[in-house]
């Protein structure tokens, strides 16, 4: 079993968005981030037997949360149900926490939902214990790694 972490194209991430994340949006095309051609953003992917199962959209974004100077911020994080077992999220963080800390940021940091939270801690992220509604989404903690 050969996972494949790699940086992928925008448009790439719209289809497991639409069905991971964003179902209540009318298509996958209109399942973008206004910013996810914005020159510091990058995307990855990992695929399967070359089938693209987990995607995660990164972006430089200061948290007034966090004191760190140097931040970005992970946005619209998806692993195909059907792929879930396989640790494809976990390589896909670690890949692209090589190329944060080539960029020399200090942290990443997420809102995430409060299924994907054990997730998150089993990787090294922190939460804050409030909770709090993201509209049409769901409860979500705000959560980071030291990079």
């Amino acid at each position: 079993m050969q996972l494949e972490p790699r940086f992928i194209e925008p448009g790439e991430t719209q289809s497991l968005r639409h069905r991971v994340l964003w179902p209540h949006l009318a298509s996958p095309e209109v399942c973008v981030i206004d910013i996810d051609n914005r020159e510091d953003a990058f995307h990855v992917g990992v695929f399967f037997e070359q089938r693209l199962i987990s995607i995660g959209s990164f972006f430089r974004m200061l948290s007034p949360r966090l004191s760190f100077s140097a931040q970005y911020r992970l946005r619209a994080m998806a692993t195909d149900p059907n792929y879930r077992r396989l640790h494809a999220g976990e390589q896909l963080i670690a890949f692209a926490c090589e190329e944060l800390r080539n960029r020399q940021i200090e942290v990443l940091w997420c809102d995430a939902r409060l299924l994907a939270v054990p997730f998150y801690e089993s990787i090294g992220f922190t939460k804050f214990d409030d909770v709090y509604e993201v509209p049409l989404i769901g409860p979500h903690h705000f959560m980071w790694k030291e990079l």
